[in-house]
């Protein structure tokens, strides 16, 4: 491929579309399907805070 072949492909010109800030970019095919209604969306899991063990170290007595 020559340069001017890869100038005309469309994903480079919306490559240069963004980086020249001429367009916003586009989101991703998986970002606008999700971005449909609310009963789609799903409610972020709480994460279950459990106690961390910890250890006491007993010195020994010395003889």
């Amino acid at each position: 491929m020559t340069t001017e072949d890869i100038r005309n492909t469309k994903a480079y010109k919306e490559y240069y579309a963004c980086a020249t800030r001429e367009a916003a970019p586009k989101p991703k095919a998986s970002a606008r399907k999700n971005k449909g209604g609310s009963a789609s969306s799903t409610t972020p899991s709480t994460p279950i805070a459990t106690p961390t063990p910890t250890t006491n170290v007993v010195a020994a007595p010395r003889l």
